[in-house]
């Protein structure tokens, strides 16, 4: 057993080691110890937690907003088809009964002349019978609306048949409101060329998708005025002559419309179109359809909707809450001070020994 002067003196020398020691962890060779590179971590970790939350939240109330939106650059050909339809084929001056009729809507986006705001679309539709290769009804037309109200303007070269003094007011049947309400809108139809109402009628599942349904009446209404009609053809009674007839459009409409997107998902239309005589003296039925949307077409205009609902989503759900509550996390970790460990250099067994000795 050593001296107690021994003892006292080896006593005396622990805490002066053992500090030199706790000094080697916070700085080395003039390194910077774990202690301060904790606190630099710190830091970071809550300056990046508060930008992924300014960050959440402008995607949720600044940028969801304007990204949400109808596509500038958009295709589509959209079919509408009566097995069982009837019409006046002119070229035989005889009507047709039971004749497969073919309605083709081919949308397509113009980009150039698109706005952050609105989107320009061209939209070509025709009624034709293609086993005969009569088309029926033709028409051109040139949307432009606002990419997120489906609200349709008269700039950017807006036409109907290249007349760009038509003007067009409502929604087109094209694209609904994003966030499409249990409320009537005015619905453009090109036929008429003026909107009509078109009333929430009730909810219907298309395609998987669970949708509302609006129904429009377009009451007879003079679209056309053809000149050298026989009145024969009208059965007009008396000698036959050339006379001034107009052609007259009704439609019953119902739209299947996504009210998250404003993807109308399927369209049903009944039309009837029939010429009249000077004072309502004779008339000859054009055609008569009860058009429906192909499966294929719906199919196609589902998957859209479907796609843009994700999209919808990821801006403005997922995408900001995921980067607000990993935020959160971050600054937490950053701030919240976390329990020094004990200096390893108390727990070294040879020190302890020595610090455990009594004389």
């Amino acid at each position: 057993m050593a001296p107690p002067e021994e003892a006292s003196t080896v006593i005396q020398a622990v805490p002066e080691a053992v500090t030199r020691r706790r000094r080697g962890l916070l700085a080395s060779s003039g390194r910077r110890g774990p202690l301060a590179r904790g606190g630099t971590i710190r830091v970071v970790l809550a300056g990046l937690g508060a930008f992924l939350v300014a960050f959440g939240l402008l995607l949720r109330f600044y940028a969801a907003p304007r990204l949400i939106s109808a596509p500038a650059d958009f295709y589509i050909v959209v079919k509408l088809a009566d097995p069982h339809a009837f019409y006046f084929d002119q070229s035989a001056l005889i009507t047709r009964h039971d004749v497969a009729l073919t309605y083709t809507d081919t949308i397509r986006g113009d980009p150039a002349a698109s706005t952050a705001s609105i989107a320009v679309w061209d939209q070509f539709t025709v009624l034709e019978d293609l086993k005969r290769n009569n088309q029926l009804i033709a028409t051109y037309q040139r949307t432009a609306f606002d990419r997120r109200t489906g609200e349709l303007t008269n700039c950017c070269g807006a036409s109907v048949n290249d007349d760009t003094k038509v003007r067009q007011d409502g929604i087109s049947v094209v694209f609904w409101p994003i966030g499409t309400q249990k409320t009537a809108y005015q619905v453009y139809d090109t036929n008429t060329e003026r909107a009509w109402p078109a009333v929430y009628s009730g909810t219907a599942v298309v395609q998987g998708l669970l949708t509302y349904r609006f129904t429009q009446r377009i009451p007879v209404t003079v679209v056309q005025q053809l000149p050298g009609v026989p009145t024969v053809l009208l059965g007009v009674p008396g000698p036959s002559r050339n006379i001034v007839a107009d052609r007259t459009f009704q439609a019953s409409n119902t739209f299947w419309v996504d009210p998250r997107t404003g993807v109308p998902v399927s369209a049903e239309e009944q039309i009837l179109s029939v010429l009249h005589g000077p004072g309502g003296q004779g008339s000859l039925a054009v055609a008569s359809a009860d058009l429906t949307m192909t499966p294929a077409s719906q199919r196609a205009l589902a998957e859209v909707a479907r796609q843009n609902a994700a999209s919808i989503t990821t801006v403005r759900q997922t995408g900001p809450l995921g980067g607000i509550v990993l935020g959160v996390l971050l600054i937490l970790a950053g701030t919240v001070p976390f329990r020094r460990l004990r200096n390893r250099g108390w727990r070294d067994p040879r020190l302890a020994k020595v610090i455990r000795f009594r004389p």
